[in-house]
């Protein structure tokens, strides 16, 4: 979310299904935190969690560049086309027109399917056993991997309202983890 003109916001939204045993779910409140970015000790930027990388790497590009001055390599065609997608849209905006994937009709202006890596469990559910083994179910029940610093007791309240205690994960059969990094 825009803060100002050189500043971000950024919130994340988290969703996971409860198991099917817990259904229906009516959550009380909704636990809250805000993660940190950089250590407190050493100031360094961290870089353990999928989103404090996305952080890193906004930050990284610096404030707002004199973009007119770069030069874009081969290896830049998608910044090249998302620019000109952009110009163009504010061109279509000046003629008093709509920017692309603006949706104007109501009978297709009700719901857009997003992307998602397995959309099976989070539409139909699984069960407390089927969780703890499929891989993507069982590493978010283990841990919140998308940003470090997830307070104790938000930690509690996902695990109360997923019914899990966190003592049922002992080491798996198959150790693969699906988000892990690569070893070099």
């Amino acid at each position: 979310m825009p803060i100002d003109d050189e500043n971000t916001l950024s919130i994340n939204w988290a969703f996971s299904r409860v198991p099917k045993e817990r259904e229906p779910y009516v959550q009380e409140r909704i636990p809250t935190w805000q993660g940190p970015i950089a250590d407190a000790n050493t100031g360094r930027w961290i870089t353990s969690h999928v989103m404090n990388q996305d952080f890193v790497t906004w930050v990284g590009q610096g404030r707002v560049a004199d973009r007119s001055r770069e030069y874009l390599g081969p290896s830049d065609g998608g910044i090249v086309m998302i620019r000109r997608r952009f110009l163009r849209d504010l061109e279509a905006v000046a003629r008093g027109e709509d920017p692309k994937a603006v949706l104007r009709d109501p009978a297709l202006n009700h719901s857009i399917r997003l992307p998602v890596a397995d959309r099976r469990p989070l539409a139909n559910g699984l069960t407390r056993a089927e969780m703890l083994r499929d891989p993507l179910s069982r590493r978010g029940l283990e841990g919140y991997i998308f940003q470090t610093g997830q307070p104790p007791d938000v930690r509690a309240a996902f695990l109360a309202a997923m019914g899990f205690n966190g003592a049922e994960f002992r080491a798996p059969d198959d150790p693969f983890d699906p988000l892990a990094p690569v070893p070099r």
